[in-house]
């Protein structure tokens, strides 16, 4: 059971983690460890996406005056994310399209981060009571810290740092110790064989 957050300070922690993730991509030369933080970064925005869309958008659309469009717009933009991970999963590290690709991706994550913490969330905290915000960031919570009993199709279990977590449960054991071709039976440094990671994990969240 998750821990209970105001639903603005929990997704406000998961935009901190995301970031810090393509920092840690930003710094690193390693191919593995790429692909590998490539592989969190997906679940992450993955785990953040469905809860929103199961809990959050609806809020909005409700709560907001132009709420059914500033939705829209976010949804759109989570999208647009999840394609350029599949666009990713499909090259290898090495390719010169990749670090492209990672920065578009950066821009779009970037430009989602910026319409909810400049505009939904101080909507938000003046619109909604502080317990109708607890109540929906335990619903988020819930929805990100979703474990079925089997990984997620072409998974693996217990990957990385050991007690790292998002508020409101994250993936579990994040990190970089494990062969990052491992998930998915890929070639060379990790590329997938499989449907993308984001499909993969979107069904595994919703199963």
């Amino acid at each position: 059971m998750p821990q209970q957050h105001d639903v603005v300070d929990l997704l406000t922690a998961d935009h901190r983690e995301v970031q810090e993730l393509f920092e840690g991509y930003r710094t690193s030369a390693d191919p593995g460890e790429r692909r590998l933080l490539m592989e969190q970064i997906t679940v992450e925005i993955v785990r953040h996406s469905v809860a929103e869309e199961q809990y959050l958008y609806p809020t909005v659309r409700k709560a907001l005056p132009n709420g059914d469009e500033v939705a829209e717009q976010e949804m759109e933009e989570l999208s647009e994310a999840e394609r350029i991970l599949g666009d990713l999963e499909r090259l290898d590290t090495a390719d010169r399209r990749f670090d492209a690709l990672v920065r578009e991706l950066y821009d779009v994550v970037s430009m989602h981060i910026r319409g909810e913490e400049d505009v939904i969330f101080p909507e938000l905290r003046e619109r909604l009571t502080p317990e109708e915000r607890m109540a929906l960031g335990l619903r988020v919570g819930e929805a990100k810290s979703a474990t079925p009993t089997e990984p997620y199709p072409g998974g693996t279990q217990g990957r990385g740092t050991q007690g790292r977590g998002t508020q409101g449960g994250g993936t579990q054991g994040r990190g970089t110790r494990n062969n990052p071709s491992s998930h998915s039976g890929g070639v060379g440094d990790g590329v997938s064989n499989e449907r993308p990671l984001a499909e993969r994990v979107r069904e595994w969240l919703s199963g």
